[in-house]
């Protein structure tokens, strides 16, 4: 599987099971304001694949630091599991933000993000575990989605 069908085999299987998991703080309203949990997951997913990736999970903030989004940069591209949660609030200022973003080369909003922190996915897995979740939650929710992958996977076959 390429790294472009798992992201998308991986949102998929957010949007239809995101009420089950409940160990990923705020995914009771994915896409919204649950772009943290779905970038550490994907990012431990690839990491988990048997070839090679460099996988950094990049946190934005706004120039006046008051908002964050989280999003991938995997090998060079960009993958934003969660981008369309900004298209009723900033659709009109930023284009291609109506869906998610799997392997562009440049995020639609990295000027709105503009100052950017990067993180391995093992630290991004690490922080997020710590201060906004716990790792039992995690871990079951990754194990979850990594279930589903796999069955979803079988049936495509």
């Amino acid at each position: 599987m390429t790294i472009e069908q798992l992201a998308r085999s991986t949102r998929s299987v957010f949007e239809l099971h995101y009420e089950s998991l409940t160990g990923l703080p705020f995914f009771t309203s994915f896409p919204l304001n649950c772009c943290q949990g779905a970038s550490v997951v994907f990012g431990m997913l690839v990491s988990l694949q048997p070839t090679q990736h460099t996988v950094t999970v990049v946190k934005g903030n706004t120039r006046d630091r008051r908002e964050s989004h989280y999003w991938l940069e995997i090998d060079g591209l960009n993958y934003d599991l969660t981008l369309d949660q900004f298209q009723q609030t900033l659709g009109n200022r930023f284009d291609g933000i109506d869906a998610p973003l799997y392997g562009a080369e440049k995020h639609p909003l990295r000027m709105h993000f503009f100052y950017k922190e990067r993180y391995s996915a093992v630290l991004a897995f690490s922080i997020f575990c710590q201060k906004h979740a716990n790792l039992e939650g995690v871990d079951a929710a990754l194990q979850f989605v990594n279930r589903k992958l796999a069955t979803h996977e079988q049936q495509s076959s």
